[in-house]
């Protein structure tokens, strides 16, 4: 996705703005609705994400606990590597919010395909695949993980879940072999 370039997401409402893209890191606006569900609590191992509110508020949770932190305009949080977080707008406003990664990762690219199902008709409530082979392929793009168990990724077209403490990372060979428990 090029700067200036926008996505929606038609089931929602909600809208992505590239504003920077670079080897060190991605820069996108997020604008989201009143009462947009959170997405699963997750966490990423190849980057961590800044959040900063340009207008309304929005509702962010971070650890297993869910710490919940309120943000308004110019205020900031920062999800690190593996530290599992979510977010939403429990509000009657829209949102408006700006997601810097460093370095940058997979999470503009999963949003292309999530709004591109979306608006086939194919959203679940919280705008994300309703159908679970493209939400587990939403995970892969946006290199994204799920606290309580490890999703191994044997190849582009195998996918399968295993049980396992968050966190821990093994190396199981090839190209795009690893497993993330």
């Amino acid at each position: 996705m090029l700067s200036g370039e926008t996505i929606r997401n038609d089931a929602t409402g909600e809208t992505l703005t590239m504003l920077e893209t670079s080897g060190m890191r991605q820069l996108y606006a997020v604008r989201i609705p009143p009462h947009r569900p959170s997405p699963p609590l997750h966490y990423h191992v190849a980057f961590a994400e800044t959040f900063t509110v340009m207008e309304g508020a929005l509702d962010f949770y971070l650890g297993r606990e869910r710490r919940r932190v309120a943000l308004g305009p110019g205020q900031r949080v920062t999800a690190e590597i593996g530290q599992p977080h979510t977010f939403g707008n429990d509000r009657d406003e829209w949102t408006t919010f700006t997601v810097e990664t460093r370095p940058p990762g997979g999470v503009v690219a999963a949003f292309e395909m999530a709004y591109a199902v979306a608006n086939a008709g194919g959203a679940a409530k919280d705008g994300l695949p309703r159908n679970w082979i493209a939400r587990l392929n939403f995970i892969r793009i946006s290199e994204g993980f799920l606290p309580g168990g490890c999703l191994c990724f044997c190849s582009v077209d195998c996918l399968r879940w295993r049980s396992g403490s968050a966190g821990e990372m093994r190396w199981i060979g090839g190209s795009r072999m690893f497993e993330v428990c």
